[in-house]
C-alpha cells in the first residue's frame, strides 16, 4: 500500500527542470525493448498535457527526486494500459510512467546509493 502524500509536497507547480525533464520525456524518451513504438500523435497528446500538470507526491526513498505527476484536478492517474518511457542520464536511468494515456510518475532510479537531489539537465540525457 502507498502511504498518503504528505502536505508539503503535494500539488504544487512543476519546477522548471522538471518541466524540461518531462519535455525530454514525453519527445525523446523511448520505450522498454521489446515494446512497441509510440506513435507521434500519442507523443502530441500527451505533450498537451504537460502545461496543466504538477508535481505530487515526492518518493519516500530519500535518495530520489521522482515525483507523481498530477492532472489539473489534483489527480494522479494509475491503472489501465501502462506505458513506460525511459532514458539515461549521468549515473541514474528516468522512467516516465504514463497510465491509460495520462502521465502519471517520473522516475529518477540512481545506478549507486548516493543521494540525487534533482533531476539532470536536459543537455545529459540521453536516449
Amino acid at each position: 500500500m502507498t502511504p498518503p502524500p504528505r502536505p508539503d509536497d503535494s500539488g504544487r507547480a512543476l519546477t522548471e527542470r522538471e518541466r524540461d525533464v518531462l519535455t525530454f520525456m514525453v519527445d525523446r524518451a523511448v520505450p522498454f525493448a521489446g515494446d512497441p513504438p509510440i506513435p507521434d500523435d500519442t507523443r502530441r497528446r500527451l505533450r498537451e498535457q504537460i502545461p496543466a500538470t504538477r508535481a505530487g507526491a515526492r518518493c519516500r526513498c530519500g535518495t530520489c527526486p521522482s515525483i507523481e505527476l498530477q492532472d489539473a484536478d489534483g489527480v494522479t492517474p494509475s491503472g489501465g494500459a501502462r506505458i513506460v518511457l525511459t532514458a539515461e542520464g549521468p549515473g541514474a536511468s528516468l522512467l516516465l510512467f504514463i497510465d491509460d494515456g495520462r502521465l502519471s510518475y517520473l522516475e529518477l532510479a540512481p545506478h549507486v546509493d548516493d543521494v540525487v537531489a534533482d533531476f539532470p539537465p536536459i543537455e545529459a540525457l540521453t536516449v
